[in-house]
């Protein structure tokens, strides 16, 4: 079989999936890369070898399949775009900035053959594979909280170098409500095998970098279809070491808590398992619940690792057929709740009902695509 081509729209961020590619190299290549900033697109172009292209739809008439890794609000127009084309997506988080983006996506996706998956890369680090595996199996018993925080200070990537605003200035700390949440809410989702049906989401107020609409730390309590809370924080300004992957699940048969702090390690609680009250590190249970599939890690990938897996998946979808790791709607699940979570923080922090993207009539029409319910 030809090498799936890959194109990659945005080349600092896309560059970190080269790694990741590396390791499948015999079934797929990065044919092309677009980038509007011409230093950036130079530069990539340089140090790689792959064609830097001007215009997206260059890309498009290039490849197969495009990597999404442009600023986030890009994401949907582009995504839309090669869905349109027959062109399979891999999209950078989150899925969409808005509903109405929302909408569109999902319209494409429905409408469209190619594969269309999210590159949530957060839930491929090594504990939370783990702890996905062992939330399947039942080892927690049933689960009934959990939380998600992402903290990391990001001043100075709200300004370029002469003082002008990036993207980030608006899509992530210019407005208040929770601008970032699949990383946190990718794997609860994941763990809990469920979705958020209602969020409240409110703020501890502007005190480190008052020039930005977001507070310092925002807040978002979500309930599941099934009735679990799930609490799960965000900050991007506040003055502190980064904490950008704590987790915690707590069920009826035990526990689990990420490190807070250098030297910790993940540890969990298994009632009728670990020593009385007492907690075991995870890592004792990574031979009997990591899945094999996931053991390799690809050298140099980003994010401890993780960020090889989602190519491999996607790849997989594109050429096996397999189903999508993280197909539309699961996409939608991560990203909706940050979405209306904004809704409800200028509300006073009232329960907002977060829409179910599988009841939507958006790109349904009398002949539904491969990805619409009623098919």
């Amino acid at each position: 079989m030809a090498k799936l081509k890959i194109g990659v729209a945005g080349a600092p961020r896309g560059a970190s999936f080269l790694a990741g590619m590396r390791a499948y190299e015999d079934r797929a290549e990065i044919a092309a890369v677009y980038e509007p900033d011409r230093r950036a697109r130079e530069e990539f172009a340089a140090e790689t070898g792959v064609p830097a292209l001007e215009h997206y739809d260059q890309l498009l008439e290039r490849v197969d399949a495009v990597i999404v890794a442009s600023p986030q609000h890009h994401h949907v127009p582009q995504a839309v775009a090669a869905l349109d084309q027959g062109v399979h997506v891999l999209s950078e988080v989150p899925a969409a900035v808005s509903l109405e983006q929302a909408r569109l996506l999902l319209a494409a996706a429905r409408a469209s053959e190619a594969v269309y998956m999210l590159a949530e890369n957060y839930c491929y680090s090594r504990p939370n594979l783990i702890v996905g595996a062992m939330a399947r199996a039942g080892v927690f018993g049933e689960l009934y909280f959990g939380e998600g925080e992402y903290l990391h200070e990001m001043k100075g990537w709200h300004t370029d170098a002469s003082g002008a605003p990036t993207w980030r200035h608006f899509w992530q700390v210019g407005r208040s409500g929770h601008s970032y949440p699949t990383h946190s809410v990718g794997p609860l989702l994941q763990w809990f095998d469920d979705r958020i049906v209602a969020v409240s989401c409110v703020g501890s107020g502007r005190h480190t970098d008052p020039e930005h609409e977001i507070d310092d730390t925002i807040l978002l309590l979500a309930r599941t279809s099934r009735q679990a809370l799930l609490s799960v924080r965000l900050d991007l300004l506040s003055n502190r070491p980064h904490l950008m992957d704590y987790y915690s699940l707590q069920g009826t048969a035990g526990a689990y808590e990420a490190p807070r702090a250098e030297g910790q390690e993940p540890r969990a609680y298994v009632l009728d398992r670990s020593p009385s009250e007492r907690w075991q590190p995870l890592e004792e249970y990574a031979e009997e619940f990591l899945p094999a599939r996931y053991r390799e890690v690809a050298e140099d990938a980003g994010h401890w690792g993780a960020d090889s897996f989602p190519v491999r998946d996607f790849i997989d979808a594109v050429t096996e057929g397999s189903p999508p790791a993280f197909d539309i709607y699961a996409a939608l699940d991560m990203t909706l709740p940050g979405i209306v979570s904004e809704a409800s923080f200028y509300q006073g922090g009232d329960w907002v009902a977060v829409p179910n993207p599988r009841l939507w009539d958006a790109g349904v029409g009398t002949e539904p695509g491969r990805e619409a319910p009623l098919a």
